[in-house]
């Protein structure tokens, strides 16, 4: 995983500007055509976290991830996920002597524990 980007924060007349535009569910459009759903409720997420006066990080992610990127993305310590690996709590791949976590895996973890 990498950071390639960062969208610093918006001033706070900009935020209000861009919550109001994003009252109810609208479709993103590019050159006329409408963004299929998941990539819709992606640029969705982002716009709401800029309208809420937060900064972004962009970046792509493999389908493999490491121990520590596994953490960054549960906000846990890496020797918590080497324990949730260790009990079988999150399937992981062996490559080698290194585990392996598949990014879908970690996010059913993730919307399973987080309230």
């Amino acid at each position: 995983m990498s950071i390639d980007h960062i969208v610093p924060a918006l001033d706070p007349e900009a935020a209000a500007g861009l919550r109001a535009a994003l009252a109810g569910s609208p479709a993103v459009t590019v050159d006329g055509a409408e963004l299929p759903p998941p990539a819709n409720k992606a640029v969705l997420e982002l716009l709401a976290l800029l309208g809420e006066g937060q900064s972004v990080a962009l970046g792509s992610v493999a389908a493999l991830l490491t121990t520590s990127q596994a953490a960054e993305i549960l906000g846990v310590s890496d020797t918590y996920v080497r324990r949730l690996a260790n009990s079988k709590v999150l399937p992981i791949q062996m490559r080698g002597t290194h585990r392996r976590f598949r990014l879908s895996d970690v996010m059913n973890y993730r919307d399973r524990t987080t309230p």
